[in-house]
């Protein structure tokens, strides 16, 4: 039998580290709690915002526009049937002027192609350790014929957690008081 720190749900294991547990104070019941959250919430649960839609002929100008409009960090890319084809990122913007490309290529040369996604079914564990394991800070949301109904986001996740678990998030001592100013020893 695992113990906290240590969960088993069906036949997956999970752990929560010693300093996320601090981050509960040391709760073990807290800890229960947030795992609880993370399986039984579903992504399609989550508050869905206006996310930008947009073709692959399109060009990267129009998606950064369009991107800024919604204020949103990313943008769907959906063919003509308005299938999911690809995510266009900040990330995938800045490489771009990196790499000295012209922001008037169509989106299809820039995007991240067939990128991992989420049903609205997914629980929140399932999503957030597809953004842990894959480095994404969004994943679009499709329904089961993989036409796009949202995006699932790190803030968004983060704002869910924080109404659970207000004390736990404004007890925190910020990073600059944390960290060392000066080197300690010899």
């Amino acid at each position: 039998m695992l113990s906290p720190p240590f969960f088993r749900l069906g036949d997956k294991h999970f752990g929560l580290q010693c300093d996320q547990l601090d981050l509960l104070g040391s709760d073990e019941s807290a800890a229960m709690e947030l795992l609880n959250i993370l399986t039984e919430t579903t992504v399609g649960e989550l508050t869905a915002r206006e996310h930008p839609t947009l073709k692959p002929s399109d060009t990267i100008a129009t998606g950064a526009a369009e991107m800024r409009r919604a204020s949103h960090g990313s943008a769907l890319i959906c063919d003509e049937n308005g299938k999911l084809v690809g995510i266009f990122t900040e990330r995938d913007l800045l490489r771009l002027i990196d790499q000295g490309g012209s922001l008037d290529s169509p989106l299809s040369e820039a995007m991240t192609a067939n990128p991992k996604t989420v049903s609205s079914k997914d629980s929140l564990l399932d999503a957030t350790r597809y953004m842990d394991e894959g480095g994404y800070r969004r994943l679009p949301v499709v329904n089961e014929d993989g036409t796009p109904v949202g995006i699932v986001d790190v803030k968004t996740v983060t704002h869910l957690l924080v109404e659970h678990f207000p004390q736990a998030v404004y007890n925190q001592a910020s990073h600059s008081e944390t960290t060392a100013r000066d080197r300690e020893g010899a």
